[in-house]
């Protein structure tokens, strides 16, 4: 595992412009870390800015090694990772098969007055996420549908449940179910001969 340690450590300075769009991956805001770390911070943005230079470094992010341009944004610095080497791939296999094609000159000028009509500074506003836009405008309709109550609701004493009593049924009702003892029958005597009794004869 690399170390962080939140440094960057910057090995040359080339030309703006001349980073190919294909190298750039992810953008970061950089700003100093400490007071003490603000007059050399400051002397590198202002530098760069006075050079229309870029600064090429390294920086450890999510414990690997990654390429890092830096080039000034109003007090701060922007800094750009960049893809390694090997993982940017040639155009030429992508474009070999596709042909020469000879365009007449009306053609390019149609499309030439049609971009010329959508020409127009870049506004971030563009690129707007239709999908979330429209996802949004749904959930403000349903919530200004939804009716509002009128006043505090109150608590209806029909919905309320004994808790006490919820729990016991729900032990019943896990509880197995026992075999009830049969009632026991009562148990026949023999009729017993008095000693005193005597024999009777019907007149």
């Amino acid at each position: 595992m690399v170390e962080n340690t939140r440094t960057i450590d910057i090995e040359r300075f080339v030309p703006r412009g001349q980073i190919d769009a294909r190298y750039i991956e992810k953008p970061y805001y950089i700003a100093p870390r400490d007071a003490v770390g603000q007059e050399a911070f400051a002397v590198i943005r202002d530098a760069l800015e006075r050079r229309q230079l870029v600064g090429i470094g390294r920086v450890i992010l999510q414990s690997r090694e990654r390429p890092i341009a830096l080039e000034p944004m109003g007090k701060g610095l922007r800094g750009v990772t960049l893809r390694y080497a090997h993982e940017v791939l040639s155009e030429a296999e992508y474009f070999a098969g596709i042909p020469d094609i000879a365009l007449p000159d009306e053609m390019l000028q149609i499309a030439e007055h049609i971009m010329q009509a959508k020409t127009a500074d870049f506004d971030p506003a563009i690129l707007e996420d239709r999908y979330r836009t429209a996802l949004v405008e749904i959930l403000r309709t349903k919530k200004r549908e939804m009716p509002i109550a009128e006043g505090p609701v109150q608590p209806s004493s029909q919905n309320v449940i004994n808790l006490m009593d919820a729990l016991r049924r729900s032990m019943e009702s896990e509880r197995p179910a026992v075999a009830k003892p049969r009632p026991r029958r009562a148990a026949s005597k023999p009729a017993r001969r008095s000693s005193n009794a005597r024999g009777q004869t019907a007149s």
